[in-house]
């Protein structure tokens, strides 16, 4: 079994401009939600960090539910799904064979339905990340793709936030599966090669990270998925 993470999927020219805020802010963001649904005290975060305490605020405002102790929303749950290609099946190493892809998100039960909840400072479109994740969950929960639903909580350093619902579809997960096969087939055939080159990470809680053409740049991540309709299963 070879297991196979986000990191190891992210498509090839992803770069420091595509992202709003530095890696640091976002995981401390991530961070500070994280203990706040579980009860834990995040007010010196806060009051250390106005910026932060802003995302907070808004998406309270967004989705007040969400902070209502229940039972029924896992953070950070971990799902994993297997997947097979062509490659596979004609490659009997270890490395190659019974790729398994984990992926850690949100999942909420909704009149006894999984869905999808993900927040952050992001934009509001279905990211490459997003797409992976929904086709694990609907594959994790052996449920019909239009049944399957996300939520995106999308925060932003100056604009209002804004909350989004994504469908999802047999369309949209098939051509998710040949994505992740061809990415797949990619890393085997040249195993060295790097997926992301990234600059480095500013840990300054107050640097935000301008991106150069803003949605343009969010779009360009899941261009490669919308593009690919079939590839040799």
């Amino acid at each position: 079994m070879h297991l196979l993470t986000l990191s190891d999927l992210k498509p090839i020219g992803i770069n420091k401009s595509s992202f709003l805020v530095s890696t640091y802010v976002q995981q401390q963001f991530q961070l500070t939600i994280k203990q706040t649904l579980i009860g834990l005290p995040v007010e010196p975060i806060l009051d250390n960090y106005p910026q932060l305490n802003q995302w907070v605020c808004s998406l309270k405002k967004l989705l007040p539910s969400l902070f209502i102790p229940h039972k029924k929303l896992f953070v950070d749950f971990p799902l994993t799904a297997q997947l097979e290609c062509k490659s596979c099946r004609e490659n009997s190493t270890s490395s190659c064979c019974n790729q398994v892809i984990e992926v850690r998100t949100n999942v909420g039960i909704v009149r006894e339905r999984p869905r999808l909840f993900e927040w952050g400072i992001r934009h509001p479109l279905l990211s490459y990340s997003d797409r992976i994740k929904l086709w694990v969950a609907t594959e994790y929960f052996q449920i019909n793709p239009n049944e399957m639903r996300l939520t995106v909580l999308a925060l932003h350093p100056t604009e209002a936030a804004q909350k989004v619902v994504f469908n999802w579809d047999n369309k949209q997960h098939k051509r998710t599966r040949n994505w992740l096969i061809k990415r797949i087939n990619e890393k085997i055939s040249q195993p060295d090669q790097p997926s992301i080159v990234l600059g480095k990470t500013n840990t300054d809680m107050g640097n935000i990270v301008t991106p150069v053409s803003d949605t343009d740049r969010a779009i360009a991540l899941v261009k490669s998925i919308d593009e690919i309709d079939e590839v040799p299963l």
